[in-house]
Protein backbone atom coordinates (compact mmCIF):
# COMPACT_ATOMS: atom_id res chain seq x y z
CA UNK A 1 0.00 0.00 0.00
CA UNK A 2 1.28 3.54 -1.20
CA UNK A 3 1.65 5.87 2.16
CA UNK A 4 0.07 9.09 2.06
CA UNK A 5 2.22 11.61 0.81
CA UNK A 6 2.18 14.28 3.94
CA UNK A 7 2.13 18.29 2.69
CA UNK A 8 4.47 20.79 4.56
CA UNK A 9 3.76 23.81 4.84
CA UNK A 10 6.10 26.84 6.00
CA UNK A 11 4.06 29.86 7.57
CA UNK A 12 6.48 32.96 8.03
CA UNK A 13 4.58 34.86 10.03
CA UNK A 14 5.45 36.90 13.57
CA UNK A 15 1.95 37.75 15.06
CA UNK A 16 0.83 35.40 17.53
CA UNK A 17 -3.14 35.49 17.17
CA UNK A 18 -2.74 34.93 13.20
CA UNK A 19 -0.88 31.96 13.80
CA UNK A 20 -3.21 30.49 16.42
CA UNK A 21 -5.91 30.82 13.88
CA UNK A 22 -4.63 29.89 10.82
CA UNK A 23 -3.15 26.40 12.78
CA UNK A 24 -6.17 25.72 13.73
CA UNK A 25 -8.12 26.74 10.03
CA UNK A 26 -5.93 24.54 8.14
CA UNK A 27 -5.89 22.16 11.00
CA UNK A 28 -10.02 21.27 10.54
CA UNK A 29 -9.70 21.98 6.38
CA UNK A 30 -7.09 20.79 5.18
CA UNK A 31 -7.81 17.33 3.27
CA UNK A 32 -5.15 14.94 3.97
CA UNK A 33 -1.81 14.83 6.67
CA UNK A 34 -0.31 17.81 6.94
CA UNK A 35 2.47 19.63 8.83
CA UNK A 36 3.12 23.44 9.76
CA UNK A 37 6.10 24.57 10.74
CA UNK A 38 5.92 27.87 11.59
CA UNK A 39 8.83 30.74 11.86
CA UNK A 40 8.45 34.26 12.89
CA UNK A 41 11.80 35.98 11.32
CA UNK A 42 12.57 35.83 7.36
CA UNK A 43 16.35 34.61 8.81
CA UNK A 44 14.79 31.52 10.00
CA UNK A 45 12.75 31.02 7.43
CA UNK A 46 15.50 31.17 4.99
CA UNK A 47 17.40 28.18 7.32
CA UNK A 48 14.83 25.93 7.44
CA UNK A 49 14.15 26.14 3.70
CA UNK A 50 17.58 24.95 3.25
CA UNK A 51 17.31 22.35 6.09
CA UNK A 52 14.28 20.86 4.58
CA UNK A 53 12.17 20.25 1.77
CA UNK A 54 8.71 22.98 2.21
CA UNK A 55 5.45 22.04 -0.35
CA UNK A 56 4.45 25.86 0.14
CA UNK A 57 4.95 28.49 1.80
CA UNK A 58 2.47 30.79 3.63
CA UNK A 59 4.21 34.06 3.91
CA UNK A 60 3.55 37.64 5.55
CA UNK A 61 4.95 40.67 3.97
CA UNK A 62 5.72 42.61 7.56
CA UNK A 63 7.98 40.69 9.53
CA UNK A 64 10.85 41.55 12.62
CA UNK A 65 13.51 41.82 10.01
CA UNK A 66 12.19 42.00 6.48
CA UNK A 67 9.41 44.81 5.74
CA UNK A 68 7.28 44.55 2.40
CA UNK A 69 7.93 43.27 -1.43
CA UNK A 70 11.06 42.60 -0.21
CA UNK A 71 10.84 40.27 2.12
CA UNK A 72 8.85 37.98 -0.84
CA UNK A 73 11.82 38.75 -3.23
CA UNK A 74 14.58 37.63 -0.82
CA UNK A 75 12.34 34.11 0.04
CA UNK A 76 11.79 33.65 -3.78
CA UNK A 77 15.48 34.29 -4.73
CA UNK A 78 16.36 31.79 -2.24
CA UNK A 79 13.62 29.03 -2.86
CA UNK A 80 12.41 29.82 -6.39
CA UNK A 81 11.06 26.17 -6.93
CA UNK A 82 8.68 26.25 -3.85
CA UNK A 83 5.45 27.91 -4.07
CA UNK A 84 4.52 30.80 -2.21
CA UNK A 85 1.04 32.63 -1.05
CA UNK A 86 0.95 36.06 0.22
CA UNK A 87 -0.83 36.63 3.10
CA UNK A 88 -0.42 39.94 4.51
CA UNK A 89 -1.72 42.74 5.80
CA UNK A 90 -0.50 45.12 3.35
CA UNK A 91 -3.50 46.36 0.44
CA UNK A 92 -1.59 47.88 -1.80
CA UNK A 93 -1.96 46.31 -5.68
CA UNK A 94 1.48 47.72 -6.87
CA UNK A 95 2.93 45.36 -4.73
CA UNK A 96 0.62 42.65 -4.98
CA UNK A 97 1.10 43.70 -8.93
CA UNK A 98 5.00 42.99 -8.39
CA UNK A 99 4.99 39.99 -6.13
CA UNK A 100 3.05 38.30 -9.09
CA UNK A 101 4.83 39.33 -12.08
CA UNK A 102 8.09 38.21 -9.85
CA UNK A 103 6.51 34.74 -9.27
CA UNK A 104 4.59 34.68 -6.40
CA UNK A 105 1.08 32.12 -6.74
CA UNK A 106 -1.39 34.18 -5.06
CA UNK A 107 -1.47 37.47 -3.03
CA UNK A 108 -3.98 37.37 -0.25
CA UNK A 109 -5.18 40.30 2.04
CA UNK A 110 -6.18 39.34 5.68
CA UNK A 111 -9.37 40.16 6.58
CA UNK A 112 -10.65 40.08 2.64
CA UNK A 113 -10.46 35.70 2.81
CA UNK A 114 -12.34 33.22 4.11
CA UNK A 115 -10.91 29.86 5.21
CA UNK A 116 -11.90 28.21 1.70
CA UNK A 117 -9.98 30.75 0.15
CA UNK A 118 -7.02 30.47 1.23
CA UNK A 119 -6.89 26.41 1.81
CA UNK A 120 -7.49 26.25 -2.10
CA UNK A 121 -4.93 29.10 -2.78
CA UNK A 122 -2.52 27.26 -0.97
CA UNK A 123 -3.74 23.85 -2.88
CA UNK A 124 -3.60 24.89 -6.46
CA UNK A 125 0.06 26.52 -5.93
CA UNK A 126 0.89 23.23 -4.81
CA UNK A 127 -0.26 21.79 -8.37
CA UNK A 128 0.56 24.62 -10.27
CA UNK A 129 4.49 24.44 -9.10
CA UNK A 130 4.00 20.07 -9.80
CA UNK A 131 2.91 20.99 -13.13
CA UNK A 132 5.39 23.23 -13.79
CA UNK A 133 8.11 20.82 -12.79
CA UNK A 134 6.34 18.16 -14.84
CA UNK A 135 6.85 20.26 -17.98
CA UNK A 136 10.30 21.32 -17.14
CA UNK A 137 11.01 17.31 -17.07
CA UNK A 138 9.24 16.51 -20.38
CA UNK A 139 11.29 19.96 -22.47
CA UNK A 140 14.41 18.22 -21.32
CA UNK A 141 13.62 14.55 -22.26
CA UNK A 142 10.96 15.01 -25.25
CA UNK A 143 11.59 14.84 -28.97
CA UNK A 144 8.37 17.02 -28.81
CA UNK A 145 10.00 19.69 -26.61
CA UNK A 146 12.46 19.98 -29.86
CA UNK A 147 10.25 20.28 -32.60
CA UNK A 148 8.24 22.59 -30.61
CA UNK A 149 10.85 25.03 -29.66
CA UNK A 150 12.00 24.48 -34.04
CA UNK A 151 8.52 25.37 -34.72
CA UNK A 152 7.97 28.38 -32.39
CA UNK A 153 11.89 29.86 -33.36
CA UNK A 154 9.34 30.48 -37.29
CA UNK A 155 7.07 33.07 -35.11
CA UNK A 156 10.12 35.23 -34.46
CA UNK A 157 11.15 37.95 -36.91
CA UNK A 158 14.50 36.72 -38.36
CA UNK A 159 15.27 40.48 -39.09
CA UNK A 160 14.51 43.98 -38.15
CA UNK A 161 12.62 45.95 -40.87
CA UNK A 162 15.14 48.77 -42.71
CA UNK A 163 13.53 51.94 -41.14
CA UNK A 164 15.23 55.53 -42.32
CA UNK A 165 16.65 57.03 -39.81
CA UNK A 166 16.29 54.63 -37.27
CA UNK A 167 18.68 51.22 -36.69
CA UNK A 168 15.96 48.54 -35.08
CA UNK A 169 17.10 44.88 -33.65
CA UNK A 170 16.21 42.14 -31.11
CA UNK A 171 16.91 39.02 -29.99
CA UNK A 172 15.41 36.21 -27.28
CA UNK A 173 17.24 34.24 -25.39
CA UNK A 174 15.44 31.41 -24.06
CA UNK A 175 15.87 29.91 -20.68
CA UNK A 176 14.41 26.63 -21.69
CA UNK A 177 13.44 24.68 -24.90
CA UNK A 178 10.36 26.99 -25.15
CA UNK A 179 10.07 30.46 -24.48
CA UNK A 180 7.05 32.22 -23.03
CA UNK A 181 8.78 35.51 -24.47
CA UNK A 182 7.80 37.14 -27.38
CA UNK A 183 9.42 40.24 -30.16
CA UNK A 184 7.94 40.71 -33.20
CA UNK A 185 7.92 43.86 -35.97
CA UNK A 186 4.37 44.56 -37.32
CA UNK A 187 3.77 46.51 -40.63
CA UNK A 188 0.79 48.90 -39.66
CA UNK A 189 -1.65 51.15 -41.09
CA UNK A 190 -0.25 54.36 -42.81
CA UNK A 191 3.36 53.03 -43.34
CA UNK A 192 3.71 53.06 -39.63
CA UNK A 193 5.42 49.73 -37.59
CA UNK A 194 4.34 48.37 -34.44
CA UNK A 195 7.52 47.18 -31.88
CA UNK A 196 6.23 43.91 -29.66
CA UNK A 197 7.41 42.83 -26.30
CA UNK A 198 5.82 40.62 -24.48
CA UNK A 199 6.12 38.53 -21.52
CA UNK A 200 3.99 35.35 -20.65
CA UNK A 201 3.46 34.46 -17.02
CA UNK A 202 5.36 30.73 -16.28
CA UNK A 203 7.46 28.63 -18.02
CA UNK A 204 6.59 25.59 -20.53
CA UNK A 205 4.65 24.76 -23.29
CA UNK A 206 1.32 26.32 -22.08
CA UNK A 207 3.45 30.17 -22.08
CA UNK A 208 4.55 29.54 -25.69
CA UNK A 209 0.79 28.29 -26.60
CA UNK A 210 -0.53 31.87 -25.17
CA UNK A 211 2.38 33.29 -26.96
CA UNK A 212 1.25 31.85 -30.49
CA UNK A 213 -1.93 33.59 -29.77
CA UNK A 214 -0.82 36.36 -28.93
CA UNK A 215 1.09 37.08 -32.14
CA UNK A 216 -1.74 35.96 -34.35
CA UNK A 217 -4.05 38.22 -32.30
CA UNK A 218 -1.67 41.49 -32.62
CA UNK A 219 -0.67 40.87 -36.13
CA UNK A 220 -4.47 40.41 -37.62
CA UNK A 221 -5.60 43.15 -35.42
CA UNK A 222 -2.74 45.81 -37.08
CA UNK A 223 -4.42 45.49 -40.32
CA UNK A 224 -7.66 46.75 -38.52
CA UNK A 225 -6.88 49.62 -36.09
CA UNK A 226 -4.07 52.14 -35.95
CA UNK A 227 -4.80 52.84 -32.45
CA UNK A 228 -2.42 50.67 -29.93
CA UNK A 229 -4.49 51.26 -27.15
CA UNK A 230 -7.34 49.52 -29.18
CA UNK A 231 -5.12 46.29 -30.13
CA UNK A 232 -4.39 45.50 -26.79
CA UNK A 233 -7.55 45.94 -25.34
CA UNK A 234 -8.68 43.39 -28.22
CA UNK A 235 -6.63 40.94 -27.80
CA UNK A 236 -7.03 41.27 -23.97
CA UNK A 237 -10.71 40.06 -24.72
CA UNK A 238 -9.47 37.20 -26.84
CA UNK A 239 -7.13 36.33 -23.58
CA UNK A 240 -9.89 36.06 -21.19
CA UNK A 241 -12.25 34.74 -22.84
CA UNK A 242 -10.16 31.40 -23.49
CA UNK A 243 -9.44 31.35 -19.96
CA UNK A 244 -6.28 30.41 -20.20
CA UNK A 245 -5.30 29.01 -15.92
CA UNK A 246 -3.09 31.30 -14.57
CA UNK A 247 -1.17 32.86 -17.73
CA UNK A 248 -1.43 36.31 -18.02
CA UNK A 249 0.49 38.30 -20.15
CA UNK A 250 2.84 41.65 -19.84
CA UNK A 251 3.22 43.03 -23.08
CA UNK A 252 4.23 46.45 -24.89
CA UNK A 253 2.82 47.73 -28.34
CA UNK A 254 4.68 50.68 -30.17
CA UNK A 255 3.66 52.55 -33.22
CA UNK A 256 6.93 54.09 -34.60
CA UNK A 257 6.26 56.94 -37.59
CA UNK A 258 8.93 56.62 -39.71
CA UNK A 259 8.70 59.64 -41.64
CA UNK A 260 7.90 61.71 -38.33
CA UNK A 261 10.12 60.33 -36.24
CA UNK A 262 7.17 59.67 -33.36
CA UNK A 263 6.84 57.05 -31.20
CA UNK A 264 3.34 56.04 -29.16
CA UNK A 265 2.99 52.91 -27.19
CA UNK A 266 0.53 51.28 -24.73
CA UNK A 267 1.83 49.21 -22.63
CA UNK A 268 -0.07 46.29 -19.92
CA UNK A 269 2.37 45.75 -16.98
CA UNK A 270 5.55 46.51 -18.74
CA UNK A 271 8.13 49.47 -19.02
CA UNK A 272 10.75 50.94 -21.68
CA UNK A 273 13.51 53.49 -21.24
CA UNK A 274 14.08 56.30 -23.04
CA UNK A 275 17.99 57.04 -23.37
CA UNK A 276 18.71 60.53 -24.35
CA UNK A 277 21.53 61.74 -26.45
CA UNK A 278 22.75 63.97 -23.31
CA UNK A 279 22.73 60.41 -21.10
CA UNK A 280 19.81 61.35 -19.77
CA UNK A 281 17.40 58.08 -19.19
CA UNK A 282 13.29 58.40 -18.86
CA UNK A 283 11.40 55.10 -17.62
CA UNK A 284 8.24 54.74 -19.94
CA UNK A 285 6.11 53.79 -17.54
CA UNK A 286 3.36 50.73 -18.12
CA UNK A 287 -0.31 52.17 -19.11
CA UNK A 288 -2.25 49.43 -17.64
CA UNK A 289 -2.63 45.98 -15.76
CA UNK A 290 -1.40 42.72 -17.28
CA UNK A 291 -3.59 41.09 -20.04
CA UNK A 292 -5.22 37.87 -19.78
CA UNK A 293 -6.48 38.94 -15.99
CA UNK A 294 -9.79 41.54 -16.41
CA UNK A 295 -11.80 40.92 -19.19
CA UNK A 296 -13.13 44.25 -18.70
CA UNK A 297 -9.01 46.26 -18.99
CA UNK A 298 -9.06 49.24 -21.49
CA UNK A 299 -5.72 49.89 -22.14
CA UNK A 300 -4.70 53.21 -23.00
CA UNK A 301 -2.27 54.95 -24.88
CA UNK A 302 0.44 57.80 -24.55
CA UNK A 303 0.91 61.04 -26.26
CA UNK A 304 3.46 61.18 -29.50
CA UNK A 305 7.15 60.76 -28.33
CA UNK A 306 9.46 62.31 -30.53
CA UNK A 307 12.75 60.53 -31.04
CA UNK A 308 16.05 62.63 -31.77
CA UNK A 309 18.61 61.50 -33.09
CA UNK A 310 21.02 59.77 -31.25
CA UNK A 311 18.21 58.56 -28.76
CA UNK A 312 17.99 55.16 -27.63
CA UNK A 313 14.60 53.23 -27.00
CA UNK A 314 15.09 49.85 -25.09
CA UNK A 315 12.53 47.55 -24.20
CA UNK A 316 13.73 43.85 -22.41
CA UNK A 317 11.47 41.40 -20.20
CA UNK A 318 12.31 41.05 -16.59
CA UNK A 319 14.49 38.22 -17.40
CA UNK A 320 17.04 40.33 -18.03
CA UNK A 321 16.98 43.23 -14.19
CA UNK A 322 15.94 39.61 -12.31
CA UNK A 323 18.81 37.62 -13.44
CA UNK A 324 20.44 36.90 -9.83
CA UNK A 325 24.25 36.67 -9.32
CA UNK A 326 25.30 34.38 -6.34
CA UNK A 327 27.03 36.92 -4.44
CA UNK A 328 25.51 40.23 -6.05
CA UNK A 329 22.15 39.81 -6.40
CA UNK A 330 19.85 41.10 -9.17
CA UNK A 331 21.34 42.86 -12.23
CA UNK A 332 18.49 45.34 -12.08
CA UNK A 333 17.31 48.28 -14.47
CA UNK A 334 20.43 50.31 -14.19
CA UNK A 335 23.41 47.95 -15.23
CA UNK A 336 21.11 47.10 -18.30
CA UNK A 337 20.85 50.75 -18.93
CA UNK A 338 24.51 51.62 -18.26
CA UNK A 339 26.06 49.19 -20.43
CA UNK A 340 23.88 50.47 -23.28
CA UNK A 341 24.89 53.57 -22.79
CA UNK A 342 28.38 52.63 -22.58
CA UNK A 343 28.02 50.95 -26.30
CA UNK A 344 25.69 53.57 -27.49
CA UNK A 345 27.53 54.46 -30.93
CA UNK A 346 27.89 51.04 -31.92
CA UNK A 347 24.93 49.23 -33.80
CA UNK A 348 21.82 48.25 -32.19
CA UNK A 349 22.26 44.15 -33.00
CA UNK A 350 26.05 44.53 -30.96
CA UNK A 351 24.64 46.36 -28.39
CA UNK A 352 21.99 43.61 -27.41
CA UNK A 353 25.07 41.28 -27.68
CA UNK A 354 27.03 43.44 -25.31
CA UNK A 355 23.85 43.70 -22.77
CA UNK A 356 23.56 39.69 -23.17
CA UNK A 357 27.17 39.20 -22.53
CA UNK A 358 27.21 41.15 -19.79
CA UNK A 359 24.23 39.52 -18.11
CA UNK A 360 25.65 35.83 -18.55
CA UNK A 361 29.14 36.71 -16.60
CA UNK A 362 27.05 38.54 -14.04
CA UNK A 363 25.16 35.05 -12.77
CA UNK A 364 27.58 32.64 -13.84
CA UNK A 365 28.25 29.87 -12.85
CA UNK A 366 24.83 29.60 -12.30
CA UNK A 367 22.05 28.92 -15.59
CA UNK A 368 19.72 31.46 -17.15
CA UNK A 369 16.58 31.01 -14.93
CA UNK A 370 14.41 32.88 -17.14
CA UNK A 371 13.93 33.85 -20.67
CA UNK A 372 15.81 37.70 -21.53
CA UNK A 373 14.31 39.01 -24.82
CA UNK A 374 15.88 42.86 -25.42
CA UNK A 375 14.27 44.87 -28.32
CA UNK A 376 16.76 48.42 -28.90
CA UNK A 377 15.43 50.94 -31.19
CA UNK A 378 17.96 53.76 -32.08
CA UNK A 379 17.32 57.21 -34.04
CA UNK A 380 20.17 58.10 -36.00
Amino acid sequence: MTPISRSRILLVEDDPDDVWILRNLLGDRWDGPFELVHVELLADALRCLGASKIDVILLDLSLPDSQGVETFLHIHAHAPQTPIVILTGLDDRAAALRCVQAGAEDYLVKGQVDDELLVRSLRYAMERTRRRQAEQQLQTQTEEFRTAREIQQKLFPSSAPELPGFDLAGALYPASATAGDYFDYIPMLDGCWGIVLGDVSGHGMGPALVMAEVRASLRTLAQLSPEVGDILTRTNRTLTAERHEFHFVTLTLARLDPQSRRLRYASAGQRAFLLEPTGKTTILESTSPPLGIDPGLMVPCTEDILLPPGSIVAFFTDGLPEAESPRQGRFGHQRALQVIHQHRQLPAAEIIERVYETVSRFIAPQPQHDDITIVLLKAE
